[in-house]
C-alpha cells in the first residue's frame, strides 16, 4: 500500500510538474509573439521610408529653384546697371564736345569762316577721342580686299589690272566698330577687273595699210 501511495504521489507530483512546464512554455510563447509583435510595430514599412526621401527630395528642389531663380533676378538686375553706368560715362565724355559745339553754334557774327572752321575741327577731334575712349573703332576699308562682313559695296569701278579685282578703291561712308560688335559697314566702291578690249578688226587694219 505505502509503494502504491508513493507511486501515485509521484504521479502527481510528475503531472503538477508537467502542468507547471507546459504552463511556463506557453507563457514564454506569448511573450515571444508580444515581443515580435512589438518589433514588427516599431519598424516603419519600406513604403514610408521612401515617401520621406522623396518628400526631402521634393523640398532640396524647390529650395535650389528658388535660389536660383533669385540668383537670375540678381544677375539681371546687376547686368542692367552696368548697362545704364556704361551709357553714363559715356554721356559725361561727350558733355565736352556738346559744350564746343554750343559755342561754335553760337560764335561771334564777326568771327571769321577760319575760325569757325577750326572749332568744328575741334570737335571732331574731340568726338573722336571721346567715342575711341569708348571703345569705338572705324574700319580701314580703302584698299583692303571686299569683306562682306565689314564693307557694303555700293559701286564697282572697272580696272584693267587684276592685282586691284576685288579692292576697294573708294570709301564712300566710314564704317565702324564696338569693341567687336560691328556698328556699321563700310560703304563702299569695289574694283572689277575686266581684260581691255580688243579694237575692231577692221580699224586694225586700217591701221596696218597706214
Amino acid at each position: 500500500m505505502k509503494d502504491k501511495e508513493t507511486t501515485e504521489n509521484a504521479d502527481e507530483v510528475i503531472a503538477q510538474d508537467a502542468d507547471a512546464i507546459a504552463q511556463d512554455g506557453a507563457a514564454i510563447e506569448h511573450e515571444g509573439v508580444l515581443v515580435a509583435e512589438e518589433s514588427v510595430a516599431e519598424e516603419p514599412p519600406a513604403e514610408d521610408g521612401l515617401l520621406q526621401d522623396l518628400e526631402e527630395l521634393q523640398d532640396r528642389h524647390l529650395r535650389l529653384a528658388a535660389e536660383f531663380e533669385n540668383y537670375r533676378k540678381r544677375t539681371r538686375r546687376e547686368l542692367a546697371e552696368m548697362r545704364r553706368r556704361s551709357q553714363a560715362d559715356l554721356v559725361a565724355g561727350l558733355l565736352d564736345v556738346l559744350d564746343d559745339l554750343t559755342r561754335v553754334a553760337h560764335a561771334a557774327p564777326d568771327a571769321t569762316v577760319q575760325s569757325l572752321m577750326d572749332g568744328v575741327g575741334l570737335v571732331e577731334a574731340k568726338m573722336r577721342k571721346a567715342l575711341g575712349d569708348a571703345g569705338l573703332t572705324r574700319i580701314e576699308a580703302a584698299g583692303q580686299p571686299f569683306d562682306p562682313n565689314l564693307h557694303e559695296a555700293l559701286a564697282t569701278r572697272p580696272t584693267t589690272d587684276p592685282r586691284e579685282d576685288d579692292l576697294v578703291c573708294n570709301v564712300i561712308v566710314d564704317g565702324y566698330m564696338f569693341d567687336e560688335i560691328l556698328v556699321r559697314p563700310a560703304r563702299v566702291q569695289v574694283a572689277k577687273y575686266g581684260p581691255p578690249s580688243s579694237p575692231p578688226e577692221d580699224e586694225a587694219v586700217e591701221g596696218d595699210d597706214a
